[in-house]
């Protein structure tokens, strides 16, 4: 198997989304996501440093740090998601949608399928009465 071409492809797929991350933070994202998609066990911090970082190359703070002091916009982030998934899966830009309008302007009781719900009208302090769609 041709690794070095896999771990070439994995790192560039990685590297579309270090603008958003420090240059140190950004090593630190590469390491957790590859841990992540390595990881046999739970996919919590502690289980994916082995996988992330087998060589010990970084102190285990770095990693548990990363969430909560690195300095990153996670809102920049879901942005360069979404158009690389775009590119990949719908390199023309354009997306089919489905939809349908059926319920857009019906709410309430009367919705077939609303659910359960207690009837303020009916119920009293000692017996509630409960209605469903």
């Amino acid at each position: 198997m041709f690794t070095y071409g896999l771990i070439s492809a994995w790192t560039s797929i990685c590297q579309q989304f270090f603008p958003v991350f420090t240059q140190p933070t950004a090593q630190v994202f590469l390491r957790l996501l590859t841990g992540w998609v390595l990881c046999t066990g739970r996919r919590t911090i502690t289980g994916i440093i082995p996988f992330a970082d087998p060589g010990r190359l970084r102190s285990h703070d770095a990693y548990h740090q990363f969430f909560s002091k690195a300095s990153w916009d996670p809102g920049r982030l879901w942005e360069l998601l979404a158009r690389f998934l775009v590119r990949t899966f719908y390199p023309t830009g354009v997306i089919g949608l489905d939809l349908d309008d059926t319920v857009f302007h019906h709410t309430g009781r009367k919705m077939d399928g609303a659910g359960i719900w207690r009837d303020a009208v009916r119920s009293t302090k000692n017996k509630i009465v409960y209605c469903w769609g």
